[in-house]
């Protein structure tokens, strides 16, 4: 069996498209600040989130594997086992949704997630995941940002409403699910589907691949250093 993968996420979706995939998988939360910096463009918000999201849960980690944070250091430099040979990779990541470079997150409340629809309707707007995959064998990581163009219908007052009313949309960014109810209120996309979903899982495995991530893939996958 695979070693575990550390998902540094609360969201249900993302460890549920992992472990279709055949991914053991365990999440470590990191409670980190969100909140977007003056400025800061929404590629670069979301990268920095998913990768402080991940730094969160390795420093977490190396707290159970190590007794101090010199030790760490040092194990990690000299590239000496751990404690726990099968805690290598944590991966995490942050999804946004973007309409004239606005992010839109979760919304806060029922009346701004109908906001949020409204915005969104009859017209294209930016999913983009920012994901963060952490070695802590080699203390390496890699780090990318995925876009899928989505096209919302035309949505009338009543649709929306009736939408809301489902209770899809206030733990999802953008205030909607393209993998349940929400499928629906999508005329088109164009790039990764799972990307909308939470993570861009082609991208994801390639990093992975590119890393040596072997432990962890559930199948074969080609040997990297």
């Amino acid at each position: 069996m695979a070693a575990p993968l550390t998902l540094a996420s609360a969201s249900p979706r993302r460890k549920e498209l992992l472990e279709k995939l055949g991914f053991q998988v365990r999440v470590v939360l990191s409670g980190i600040d969100e909140t977007q910096l003056p400025g800061e463009l929404p590629e670069d918000y979301a990268k920095r989130v998913a990768r402080a999201k991940v730094l969160a849960a390795v420093k977490r980690l190396q707290a159970t594997l190590y007794t101090s944070d010199v030790e760490a250091r040092r194990s990690l430099a000299a590239g000496m086992p751990r404690v726990d040979e099968t805690v290598r990779w944590v991966i995490g990541a942050d999804t946004v949704v973007v309409v004239d470079d606005v992010i839109y997150g979760k919304p806060t409340d029922v009346q701004e997630a109908r906001e949020m629809l409204q915005r969104l309707s009859g017209r294209e707007h930016l999913v983009i995941t920012g994901f963060c995959l952490f070695d802590l064998k080699r203390a390496r990581e890699g780090l990318q940002a995925v876009t899928t163009v989505v096209k919302f219908k035309e949505l009338t007052r009543t649709e929306i409403d009736a939408y809301v009313s489902v209770g899809e949309s206030m733990d999802k960014a953008g205030s909607y699910a393209v993998q349940g109810v929400g499928s629906y209120l999508v005329e088109y996309l164009r790039g990764s589907y799972t990307n909308v979903v939470g993570l861009p899982l082609c991208q994801v495995i390639e990093m992975m691949e590119e890393m040596g991530a072997r432990d962890v893939l559930p199948w074969g996958a080609r040997e990297t250093l």
